[in-house]
């Protein structure tokens, strides 16, 4: 989809110069579906969220309808970082930022009391993830909420300690949202460290 300037359109690895063992294909999971989830929750103006895998930042453009500060993204390929740059200030937003970089090595999380992902990555990328999350949670302790469109991996989540809370739109979507709640209360991949 492409009007007012905004490129939502979908993408696979290759087109964007990334191999299938890091990554999946780009499609935009923002949008009305994703603007009723968001209206269930309890969001302050001091909530920070990160799209984990943004892509080019069509949940971004949803986030931002929100009170968070900031909605910040984190995207690997470079290609689809400045497409998703390029949108957030055609539509202005100003309080995003879109990091590229792997998720996997991303480990700037204690910022960020929501987090939104699409299924953006195979488990090997996701394990490092929820790693590196649950490594911020043990360094500074707080409530923390997952958004997680098509959850494959949902096992993964709760053995980390995520309370699933709910899903939307079982019934009508083709990839409902899990929503989880929480913090881990103790490593479940070995001694946490902080990368700097």
């Amino acid at each position: 989809m492409e009007c007012r300037g905004i490129d939502l359109r979908g993408a696979n690895p290759a087109d964007v110069g990334l191999s299938e063992d890091r990554s999946y294909g780009h499609r935009d999971s923002g949008g009305p579906d994703l603007q009723q989830l968001l209206q269930t929750l309890s969001i302050s103006s001091s909530d920070k969220v990160l799209d984990l895998g943004c892509g080019k930042a069509g949940a971004m453009l949803t986030l931002a309808k929100f009170p968070f500060a900031p909605v910040d993204g984190v995207e690997l390929s470079p290609q689809l970082a400045e497409v998703a740059r390029r949108n957030l200030r055609r539509l202005g937003v100003s309080n995003a930022t879109v990091f590229c970089c792997d998720a996997a090595e991303f480990t700037e999380l204690d910022v960020y009391t929501y987090f939104y992902l699409y299924n953006p990555f195979p488990e090997m990328v996701l394990r490092s993830v929820i790693k590196n999350i649950e490594s911020s949670l043990q360094r500074r302790s707080r409530t923390t909420t997952l958004i997680y469109k098509n959850a494959l991996f949902d096992g993964l989540v709760v053995n980390a300690g995520f309370s699933r809370i709910a899903e939307f739109g079982a019934k009508q979507l083709h990839h409902p949202f899990a929503v989880y709640v929480g913090a881990p209360i103790k490593p479940i991949f070995g001694e946490s460290r902080c990368v700097q």
